[in-house]
């Protein structure tokens, strides 16, 4: 059979690039035979699988403007906030951000995905990767963009449900269990150059490289990986960069289409064969 999965990571804005890569792929014929996404790639993995490929108008339904506010962090009242969070399980309040996901997905629920459609959260309390594929879209990827600390964790059958990020930023072994051959997509900022500067930068940055380690873990099992690779750092919540980052997912796509095009027609029998041969 024909095509591929995709395993779709986070990184916020830079998700957007997701529609971009799926957007060449579907240009080129590639048939999509799954979608495995983790808190940005699940936004995208789910829209797509429900056809909502504009980029622009997954935005303008799940972009909270008060996450622009806290980016900035110059405000009084953007400070207040943060102070008084310390306090609070969370620095947001997911309120309009659950309204957006209810506007784009209605009822809709995973299983009746036209896709074979998996997103990726994480339990708070183990650290287990928790695959999500039954129940109602919008909920799994509110869960799945749980950013610990930014919005509170979603209680999915008695578990806390965070971000995906937090177990596996590019949801690789979950595309696998939707269909054998995998492109991974990550589109992770570059490593800083820099130190912190703070004690807070400290305890962030820690955080940053152990996950990265855990991507770089679970690129390893992709048969084909698409990296970003933007040209400067792009913040988490800066929407005004969503077309450089669309354009950017279609580029690199563009990239490595041959490659796709290629793994797409290996029969599953010459792929199981070279699995059981790899060292």
């Amino acid at each position: 059979m024909r095509g591929v999965a995709l395993a779709l990571g986070g990184g916020g804005v830079r998700g957007y690039a997701h529609l971009g890569v799926l957007a060449v792929l579907e240009e080129a014929g590639i048939p999509i035979r799954g979608l495995a996404g983790s808190s940005a790639g699940a936004l995208a993995a789910a829209a797509y699988a429900f056809g909502h490929k504009d980029p622009w108008k997954v935005q303008g339904k799940v972009f909270d403007p008060e996450l622009a506010e806290l980016r900035q962090g110059g405000s009084l009242r953007a400070l207040a906030r943060v102070f008084s969070a310390l306090r609070r399980p969370a620095l947001a309040e997911p309120k309009r951000l659950a309204e957006g996901l209810k506007g784009l997905f209605g009822e809709a629920r995973l299983e009746e995905s036209p896709l074979p459609l998996a997103v990726q959260a994480a339990d708070l309390l183990s650290g287990e990767s928790v695959v999500l594929r039954r129940g109602p879209v919008w909920r799994a990827v509110l869960a799945s963009m749980a950013i610990p600390g930014l919005f509170p964790p979603v209680d999915w059958e008695g578990r806390l449900l965070v971000d995906g990020d937090v177990a596996e930023k590019v949801p690789v072994r979950a595309a696998r269990a939707l269909f054998p051959k995998v492109v991974a997509v990550d589109v992770s900022n570059p490593p800083p150059k820099e130190g912190p500067k703070t004690a807070l930068e400290a305890a962030l940055l820690s955080g940053e490289a152990s996950r990265r380690r855990l991507k770089e873990l679970a690129l390893r099992e992709a048969d084909l990986v698409i990296a970003l690779e933007p040209p400067f750092p792009i913040d988490t919540f800066d929407h005004e960069k969503l077309p450089l980052v669309y354009e950017l997912g279609q580029r690199r796509a563009r990239e490595r289409l041959k490659e796709i095009q290629a793994l797409s027609r290996i029969r599953l029998k010459d792929l199981a064969r070279a699995l059981r041969l790899a060292p």
